[in-house]
């Protein structure tokens, strides 16, 4: 079975998961739990691209 990429699907993760400059410990941190949780397991198309 071959996943496809959904766009709609990305633009969700890039909404919940806002980018931006990390300015403090406090956003390391949580930047570091989303990338562990990525990191850790099977990803979908677009977690691998968000990953």
């Amino acid at each position: 079975m071959t996943l496809t990429f959904n766009p709609d699907k990305y633009k969700e993760l890039l909404t919940a998961y806002l980018p931006k400059l990390i300015k403090s410990q406090a956003e390391n941190e949580q930047a570091l739990g989303i990338v562990g949780d990525l990191m850790h397991r099977e990803r979908t198309p677009e977690e691998e691209e968000f990953y």
